[in-house]
């Protein structure tokens, strides 16, 4: 039990240090890497929460879940819309960021007890959208040499299919239970978390490089 925990704090340590490498380095920025700077601020302020009262009070961070996944869909949809520059695809995109608002708020309202649970749903509508997204990045992406949040894209899509899968697998409270023959499966989700931290650090490193390479020739 201890163990996986620790697992989990190493994860919310490389997520802290990814969040101040980008913060510190995102003046004079595009608007991307600002987009990806609050991104990074605001996904370590929630994983910061929900560490803490999972400590203190097992099984009491459900509710944290829904800012974790709305929050993620909210700016990453900001992100990819800004990176796009196919028009149809826009203009779907916002259809489906407004659907999938609408059906969630229209979902809590009318059973406001939902904010208290672990919401499959949830989950489903807005990981999906941020897969086909990434995939559509990288596609659109593949005849450049180098180009930049290839790490990032891969990464997310790793970590996404992976939590999702494990969370809408139908058992949710085996994932979240405690019983020393279920922690694998958060064990495993953690270490993919290490990873896609890794491959989100390698993006900076990337970033910057080729930031530091063009001011030596200017």
């Amino acid at each position: 039990m201890l163990f996986p925990f620790i697992v989990s704090l190493v994860g919310l340590f490389f997520l802290l240090a990814n969040a101040i490498r980008f913060f510190i380095t995102s003046k004079n920025r595009d608007v991307l890497y600002r987009i990806f700077t609050a991104y990074l601020v605001l996904l370590f302020c929630v994983e910061l929460f929900c560490n803490i009262i999972g400590f203190l009070y097992p099984n009491s961070n459900f509710f944290l879940s829904h800012y974790y996944f709305i929050f993620q869909f909210v700016i990453l949809n900001l992100f990819f819309y800004k990176s796009f520059s196919n028009k149809k695809l826009k203009r779907i995109m916002v259809i489906v960021f407004v659907l999938v608002l609408l059906f969630l708020g229209c979902q809590y309202y009318n059973k406001p007890s939902l904010y208290w649970e672990f919401n499959l749903i949830e989950v489903a509508i807005t990981s999906i959208p941020l897969l086909f997204y990434a995939f559509y990045f990288i596609i659109s992406n593949f005849k450049k040499h180098k180009h930049n949040y290839f790490y990032f894209c891969n990464g997310l899509i790793i970590y996404v299919t992976s939590s999702a899968g494990i969370f809408l697998s139908g058992n949710s409270d085996s994932v979240l239970s405690t019983e020393p023959f279920i922690i694998d499966f958060w064990f495993f989700n953690s270490l993919f978390y290490i990873l896609y931290q890794f491959l989100i650090y390698k993006e900076w490193k990337v970033l910057n490089f080729r930031r530091t390479t063009k001011r030596k020739f200017q």
